[in-house]
């Protein structure tokens, strides 16, 4: 409306007043829908309860998977020991002197306040005993509707320099946004403190060369120290391996009003528990069992007193020939390894081939050697993080800097710029040698969104891709709600196809007919038909981009896929609805000369470029930057990356951390980037 007045009054086309006149009809509709807009985001944040329900129930059904993976096949478990270990200060009232993992959840309920630091050494089960806890809390019987919903979080990707509240509202909605979980509903959430955060590795934050004073764990202790809640400080659950949490406590640097409890090695007797229900032969075990008996203190026992080494152990030993499913190699050989790292190196060098071996769906999908190489690429890059960033994710869109600081950025602004070059192109042929400045205006909003969209595709960083959940188009329950979107955006698109179509007219100064009837014929014309295009492509691509509620937890693959779905859709028919509306309406001002037949060969080839050159920008820009990075990084990584990491975790190589993936265990991630060769 701002454009058509001035317009009006710079060129003199037509009076300031009856400008206003034509372009009153689009002020209800553009009101009606802000106001709907508006109204369900306030309804979608009011009930609290029932997105901590929602929120408390997905994070159960994730958590249980997770944990399922992490203790691998059989289910068994080690009912790890650990002791209290006392501050000299601050320290939380309530809490025994040593507890289980099968008490953890009641041990943690006495503590006041609820703040609890799990401390352990590589691989004793810290992340084992964080996941207890959650899923304890949520199924305790005496659980209410009021309590807080345990959230696990992993600090390796928080950038201190934002505030714990708001890092935390991200996350949630990260996490858990394809659940209805919007960044307003999380905001208030931990403003009211229905979250627990369960913060995991804070030994992952930092290197061991990074400086105390620069180190984002000192920062986050800080940050953890200054959350409160009404009643004192707030609950917090906060993992972290010894040796640094040890270093930054002998700084005065832990956390306060907390219990700190440390999680002891497994025992002989343990392992021998573990080794003999993992295996289907425990007779083979028989000479390894027996060390670990009469040599508690020696180093094979030293080697396996922690989790994740005896399910290494388990895992490499439990290996057989795919054809005569004879064991590859026998327990026994451990005994001839001299140390504890030794040992540990033998069995992470076996690790891979086992683990692939023992696949639960596809063991030969994939080679182990070309596995092997992939996931050291992978390794290799974590290693090469910023402090700032993660050194531990795996998340799809952020990989791009791997093809190198400038290459994808590069290919990608080149590209873009290609599209919109073309895009532009196609605009001018649509104007007269000679063109007046009002046709020229007419197509400057053209070539700025042009503009626009390729310095969008120079940024280096890519916004997060929003969650689509397609398959709901085919379910019947969740038809009206498609219905009532469509309606929204047919809504916004008679508002802005109304005002575009006066603002074209009164740019090219049309004036053969009475100018009001012509305006409102034009602007009622060309509303209906961006109406159309924007109800058709911005209802089911934009629309949904808004979570439904009850979604099935998501991998971490699918954020990117639906991303470069919505792309294509976007451009392929969005593109070119919105190209033959352009068409037709310029066929309909230049009278009949303009064939129908070139409209749609002109609608048909400006859409393409125009919604392939804008749309993905419009979504993000993360699904196309993925596949531009693939393009680059061919040979490097497979092609369909997303499917291998996705066989990766269920081989038990990787874990998913929310949205990312993680490798199995710090030490793995270490391993392979010292071994990139097979």
């Amino acid at each position: 409306m701002a454009l058509a007045l001035w317009l009006s009054k710079q060129y003199q086309v037509a009076k300031l007043s009856a400008t206003l006149v034509a372009l009153a009809p689009t002020m209800p509709v553009a009101y009606l829908a802000w106001a709907a807009y508006r109204d369900d985001r306030r309804e979608a944040a009011a009930d609290t309860d029932a997105k901590a329900r929602t929120l408390a129930a997905a994070v159960a059904a994730a958590e249980t998977r997770q944990r399922a993976q992490l203790i691998g096949p059989g289910a068994h478990r080690i009912d790890l020991a650990f002791h209290q270990h006392t501050e000299p200060a601050n320290n939380a009232t309530g809490a025994a002197d040593h507890g289980r993992l099968t008490n953890v959840v009641a041990y943690y309920q006495n503590l006041h306040p609820a703040r609890l630091a799990i401390i352990g050494e590589p691989g004793a089960g810290k992340t084992l005993v964080a996941l207890d806890l959650i899923l304890g809390l949520l199924t305790h019987p005496g659980r209410t509707d009021t309590d807080p919903v345990p959230v696990r979080f992993s600090l390796a990707s928080w950038n201190t320099d934002q505030p714990l509240p708001e890092w935390l509202a991200h996350q949630v909605h990260q996490q858990f946004r394809d659940q209805g979980i919007t960044l307003a509903d999380a905001a208030v959430l931990v403003d009211r403190h229905r979250i627990l955060p369960v913060l995991d590795g804070l030994d992952e934050m930092d290197t061991d060369t990074t400086p105390a004073g620069r180190r984002r764990a000192a920062r986050a202790l800080q940050e953890l120290n200054n959350y409160q809640h009404p009643t004192g400080s707030a609950p917090v659950i906060l993992t972290c391996r010894t040796t640094q949490y040890e270093d930054l406590a002998a700084l005065d640097l832990r956390m306060r009003e907390a219990t700190r409890i440390q999680l002891a090695p497994v025992t002989p007797g343990q392992a021998t528990t573990y080794l003999t229900a993992r295996s289907t032969s425990p007779d083979r075990w028989r000479p390894v069992i027996d060390t670990l008996t009469t040599a508690p203190s020696g180093a094979l026992a030293h080697a396996l007193a922690t989790p994740w080494h005896l399910n290494l152990a388990a895992t490499a030993y439990e290996e057989r020939h795919p054809d005569t499913l004879t064991y590859l190699r026998e327990p026994d050989h451990l005994l001839t390894l001299a140390s504890p790292r030794a040992v540990r190196e033998h069995l992470l060098a076996r690790y891979l081939t086992a683990a692939a071996r023992q696949h639960p769906t596809r063991p030969s999908r994939y080679h182990p050697d070309q596995a092997h190489r992939w996931l050291a690429a992978l390794a290799s890059h974590l290693a090469t993080i910023t402090p700032t960033a993660s050194s531990t994710d795996i998340v799809l869109h952020q990989l791009w800097p791997m093809a190198g600081p400038r290459r994808v950025r590069t290919t990608d602004t080149l590209l873009t710029a290609l599209l919109a070059l073309a895009f532009t192109a196609l605009a001018l042929t649509q104007l007269s040698v000679g063109s007046s400045p009002h046709r020229l205006l007419g197509i400057a909003p053209a070539v700025l969104l042009a503009l626009g969209a390729v310095r969008k595709a120079s940024r280096p960083v890519v916004s997060e891709p929003q969650p689509i959940p397609f398959q709901r188009l085919r379910s019947p329950a969740h038809r009206p709600q498609l219905a009532r979107t469509l309606e929204f955006w047919l809504a916004i698109g008679l508002a802005i196809g109304l005002a575009l179509g006066l603002i074209f007219w009164l740019a090219f100064g049309f004036g053969f007919l009475p100018w009001l009837a012509y305006g409102l014929i034009f602007g009622l014309l060309f509303g209906l038909a961006v109406g159309l295009a924007f109800g058709l492509t911005g209802g089911p691509t934009f629309g949904l981009v808004e979570p439904l509620r009850g979604a099935s937890p998501r991998d971490p693959r699918h954020p990117v896929r639906d991303n470069l779905i919505a792309w294509l859709a976007f451009g392929l028919m969005g593109g070119l609805l919105w190209g033959l509306t352009l068409a037709l309406a310029a066929g309909f001002t230049l009278g009949p000369t303009f064939e129908l037949v070139r409209a749609f060969m002109f609608g048909l080839v400006f859409g393409l470029v125009a919604g392939l050159a804008i749309g993905q920008n419009s979504l993000g820009g993360a699904g196309r930057r993925y596949l531009i990075f693939l393009c680059c990084v061919r040979g490097r990584l497979p092609w369909r990356l997303g499917a291998f990491l996705h066989w990766a975790y269920e081989a038990g190589l990787l874990r998913v951390s929310g949205v990312a993936y993680q490798f199995r265990h710090r030490e793995l991630q270490d391993w392979f980037t010292a071994h990139p060769t097979p």
